[in-house]
């Protein structure tokens, strides 16, 4: 009998995770969690069976894994909260990999890291605990990709390159190789990055400024 897992959240990621799942059949899904009231919400005959007051009560029903099914959402606060009230309760959080997925042999994956349709992971890289790397995303040899960070559908990441923490790598951005992202950077959508970028900026085009700023 496969381990149930609940999937929190009930957006356009948590279909993504939940597609992977079934496809891969590692996990049987127990069900989604939401805090907003969605009920006529159901994803493949899954429906939500309760919010974040309701976890320990699942948890212990004999329900011990997790994973957080909400994306990215500015630098990730939500992601962060729940992972912190997740491991407090006692949950165990697996990555998961879409079967299409591809992960060199020496690649390091932290726990809740999600690796969507068609990403790839070369050899020697890194990625920290829970990270996205979605749809078609490149992640390149002696990469590393720090906690919580993201990266979205077909971004690439060029060898050597090193991500901070809590990082947006945007859709179909491009760092070139060996350069180094800080701490809550936001890299826009089709953004070519060819020098190293400071913590809290955010980059569009070009051009970078600093969120704290704003």
């Amino acid at each position: 009998m496969m381990e149930k897992i609940l999937l929190l959240g009930s957006g356009g990621h948590a279909k993504s995770v939940a597609d992977a799942i079934l496809q891969e059949g590692s996990f049987e899904i127990a069900g989604f969690v939401d805090n907003a009231c969605k009920e006529s919400f159901a994803y493949r005959g899954y429906t939500i069976i309760g919010s974040d007051e309701d976890l320990e009560v699942l948890f212990k029903s004999g329900i011990r894994n997790a994973f957080v099914c909400v994306g990215y959402l500015g630098r990730g606060r939500v992601r962060n909260r729940l992972y912190g009230l997740l491991k407090n309760i006692g949950f165990t959080l697996p990555v998961i990999m879409d079967s299409s997925a591809v992960l060199a042999s020496d690649a390091q994956v932290g726990e809740g890291t999600f690796i969507g349709k068609g990403a790839i992971v070369n050899a020697n890289a890194v990625i920290g605990k829970m990270a996205i790397l979605n749809t078609a995303s490149v992640v390149e040899h002696d990469c590393r990709i720090g906690d919580f960070s993201h990266v979205a559908v077909a971004g690439v990441v060029c060898g050597g390159a090193q991500i901070g923490e809590n990082t947006l790598i945007g859709a179909n951005a491009t760092l070139l190789q060996n350069i180094s992202i800080g701490d809550n950077v936001i890299i826009g959508a089709g953004s070519v990055v060819t020098k190293n970028v400071e913590h809290n900026s955010l980059v569009i085009g070009n051009k970078v400024r600093n969120q704290m700023e704003e």
